[in-house]
Parts: C-alpha cells; sequence; structure tokens
C-alpha cells in the first residue's frame, strides 16, 4: 500500500474523539480563531477583499465571518483565512512553523452550507476533523522542515491547503480522500518573500480555498488518482527530504494539538519575535535602563535559523514590523505600547529608525537550551551603555507557547476584546463550549452569522 493510502486510512479510520483534554486543545482553538477573526474584521485590506467578493456575486451558501454575509464556499475560505491571519493574531504550531487554524477552520466553517437546512454536523465530528487536519499539517511539517521554510517556502499555505483537505473530507467522510489530498498538494505555493505584505494574509485564504475546490471539484467527478506522497514525484521528495522522514506510527500519540501544542496570541506580529519581546520588556524595567544612554545592542540567537521569519533587519514601514526583531525591540524600549496601530501601512518613525540603527545580530553565542524550549530556541539581549554597562536578558520559553500558555479566561479575554460586547461574546463562548457535547455545528453558525 503506498505511503498516502496509509495516511488516507489513518484519517477515514479515526473514531471520533471523546477525550476532554484533546478537546479542550481544540476549543481553545477555535475561541482563538474566532478572536483573532473578529478582531480584524473592520480592517482595510479585509474590506477590500470583501467589496472584490461583493463585486464578483455568486450563491450565498456559506458565511463571510464577521460581515453578516454569506457567499459562495470558495469565497469563504478565501476571506475567512484571510481575515483570521490579517493581523498576525491567530495562532502558530512549532512543527509546522506557520498557522494551522486559521486555514484549517477557516476552509471547515466554509465548506458548511447554510442554504441546506437538512444537514447535521456534530460538533465533535467537527473537533475531531479540526484536530486531524492540525495533525497532518504538522506531521508534514516535521517532514520537511527546516529546510522547506528557510529555503522560502511559506508553510501556512505549502502545508495548510493538504491539512484542511484532510479535515473536510473526514467531517462529510468523502470517499476520495486520497485523491483529495493529491489535488490539494498540487495546488501547493506560496513565496515566504510576501511576508510584511498583505499576500501573506492571502496565503492563508488560498490555502483554505485549496481545500474547498479540492473537495468540490472531486464532488463533481474531476478525478486525481495519484498518490501525493510518491517516492519519486510526490509532494515530500519535492518539496522536502523525501518520503522517508514520515513516521506514520506516531499518529496521534500523542495528537499535535496537544503536544507540542499550539502557541497562542495577544499580539500583533509574529511568534519568533516574541522571545525579544518578552526579553525586551524585563530590560524595560531594569534599573539602570535608560533609553537615552544606549551605546549598542546585540540580539543574540540560537545558531539554528532560529530568526528566519524575522526577515526585516532595517524595516521601513511599520507593517514589515512583524517580522522584525529590532522594531519590535525599539517600540519596547522607547515604552511605545505594542498595539495594532504600530503595525499599520505607514512609515517608521524617525526616533525608532535611529535606535534600530544601534542594533546587530549575532549567532555566536553557545549556551545550553532549556530542557523545555522549542527546537532549542533561545534569544538573549545584550545591551551595552555608554558609561560601558551591560543589562542582558534571555528569554527561552515566551509567553503564549504551549509551555508557558494564556489560561482559558486570557483566551476568553481576547475574544471579548475582538467584540468589544460582552453578551455576544458569552453566548459565542457558550456555543463553542457546547461544540463538545456534540451542538450541531451548523446551529452555531445559524445562531451567530446575523449577530457577528
Amino acid at each position: 500500500m503506498h505511503l498516502g493510502q496509509q495516511l488516507s486510512l489513518l484519517i477515514k479510520n479515526t473514531p471520533i474523539i471523546e477525550q476532554q483534554s484533546v478537546l479542550e486543545c481544540a476549543i481553545n482553538g477555535v475561541i482563538d480563531y474566532f478572536a483573532s477573526s473578529l478582531q480584524a474584521s473592520n480592517e482595510t485590506n479585509v474590506q477590500q477583499l470583501l467589496a472584490w467578493i461583493n463585486d464578483e456575486g455568486g450563491n450565498n451558501r456559506a458565511w463571510l465571518i464577521g460581515q453578516k454575509k454569506l457567499a459562495t464556499s470558495r469565497q469563504a475560505a478565501l476571506f475567512n483565512a484571510f481575515q483570521a491571519h490579517c493581523l498576525d493574531y491567530d495562532d502558530v504550531h512549532i512543527d509546522v512553523r506557520g498557522h494551522p487554524s486559521a486555514v484549517i477552520l477557516s476552509a471547515l466553517f466554509s465548506s458548511i452550507r447554510l442554504d441546506d437546512s437538512l444537514t447535521r454536523l456534530d460538533g465533535r465530528r467537527f473537533l475531531t476533523a479540526y484536530v486531524i487536519g492540525i495533525e497532518v499539517m504538522a506531521l508534514l511539517g516535521r517532514c520537511v522542515n527546516p529546510e522547506h521554510y528557510e529555503k522560502g517556502w511559506h508553510t501556512t499555505i505549502t502545508l495548510g491547503g493538504i491539512a484542511a483537505t484532510a479535515a473536510i473530507c473526514y467531517l462529510y467522510d468523502e470517499p476520495f480522500l486520497a485523491q483529495a489530498l493529491t489535488l490539494a498538494a498540487t495546488q501547493a505555493s506560496g513565496l515566504r518573500l510576501m511576508m510584511g505584505t498583505p499576500i501573506k494574509f492571502l496565503h492563508a485564504g488560498l490555502a483554505a480555498q485549496h481545500a474547498i475546490q479540492s473537495v468540490e471539484w472531486l464532488r463533481a467527478g474531476i478525478s486525481a488518482d495519484k498518490d501525493f506522497l510518491d517516492d519519486n514525484l510526490g509532494f515530500l521528495s519535492i518539496y522536502g527530504q523525501g518520503n522517508d522522514n514520515l513516521d506514520l506510527t506516531i499518529w496521534a500519540k500523542p495528537w499535535k494539538i496537544v503536544e507540542p501544542g499550539l502557541w497562542f496570541k495577544t499580539y500583533s506580529y509574529c511568534s519568533a519575535a516574541s522571545y525579544i519581546a518578552d526579553a525586551g520588556k524585563l530590560i524595560y524595567k531594569h534599573p539602570k535602563f535608560n533609553v537615552d544612554n544606549i551605546d549598542y545592542i546585540t540580539l543574540f540567537f540560537a545558531p539554528i535559523n532560529s530568526d528566519a521569519a524575522l526577515i526585516y533587519k532595517k524595516p521601513l514601514l511599520a507593517e514589515q514590523g512583524r517580522f522584525s526583531a529590532e522594531y519590535i525591540l525599539a517600540l519596547i524600549l522607547l515604552g511605545i505600547p505594542i498595539d495594532f496601530e504600530q503595525f499599520a501601512s505607514k512609515p517608521i518613525a524617525d526616533n525608532i529608525l535611529q535606535l534600530i540603527q544601534k542594533m546587530q545580530r549575532s549567532y555566536d553565542i553557545q549556551l545550553t537550551p532549556h530542557p523545555d524550549a522549542y527546537n532549542k530556541r533561545y534569544v538573549v539581549i545584550e545591551i551595552v551603555l555608554n558609561d560601558g554597562q551591560k543589562i542582558s536578558q534571555r528569554v527561552d520559553i515566551p509567553k503564549g507557547s504551549p509551555k508557558n500558555p494564556y489560561s482559558q479566561q486570557e483566551l476568553a479575554t481576547k475574544l471579548f476584546g475582538a467584540l468589544q460586547n460582552e453578551i455576544k461574546a458569552q453566548q459565542l463562548l457558550s456555543d463553542i463550549y457546547a461544540l463538545a457535547n456534540g451542538m450541531d455545528i451548523k446551529q452555531l453558525l445559524i445562531s451567530h452569522w446575523k449577530m457577528l
């Protein structure tokens, strides 16, 4: 049996998950997804994409989250994932080196037709489909990374479309799962070059859309009877290091949504910069720190290309700052709140640029990683003052990462902040929690699409 067929059987034969610890992780992911999406619902880029969808038109079947509007399933997948990822506020997964939930949940929600009043979809099966999507994305990520990511591929799209396709096929128990994975795999693309531009968010949308259209094309009768994990010309052979790296014996042992788990964010920048941010905040409180007395700053990264996502060493636009360790550190050291406004499409202020000029990166430091550190990562910030004194701070496990997580209440607070309406937030939270008890996922959508 081919490897792709083995994976398809693993997916198809997975029973509905009943473990409360796993379901709780999935519920947290759904809560964070809605918080990230609704926070971005009025962003300029989101409204521009919405205008394009309105102009294109189509059958009103699937929910555009936060817009009180329905669209085609393909449009909804594109839009919902774009919006969920638009502020870089959504979760990440260390095995993926990308953003799983923005893609997988957007595809799942967009696959649900609200013009079909007959079909019931059990909430536990929905959550299981989501967990399976993350499992597939993480397993593939472990195979292709770090080379795939560091070469320049954006894993949110190259892996996300395949993972979301697996999730949809499980939700509806589609008979053509293996073909669907192949069809999604052949659409994989997306360059990390686009980080710091709205196209990065579009990558998440395209991945979700790839999943929707792969399933819809196969339902229409188009075939793709090839194994996407073919030894010579398959996905891992082309995008990674070959099929030998794919170990299906670790499927659900444990589920990857549990271990290493999702990395949630309450900030609007790349999680790779969270090490810098946490260290910078501690330095800012140091009794000897005074920004006017800084001579120069060195940012020490673990020598494993752990700053690959932080591509802007000297950014000029604030939106590029999401992927700049230097910009985020400068904001913190200048006492500027790191809110959404600091990553708008505008030039960076001169005082920030001047402080960035005092920064340099280094990879020469050789320290023993913390045993719970992800991929042996850590960051050390060292500031040399004008009088020669030094202030330094090291961070191995940033806040929000699975080993230093936010509580469920903190995630709920993130949702309240996005909605700015406690009654609506409580109603949505209640229905999300009810999914673990088998509530019809379609009922959640019907109850909230005109309200949110």
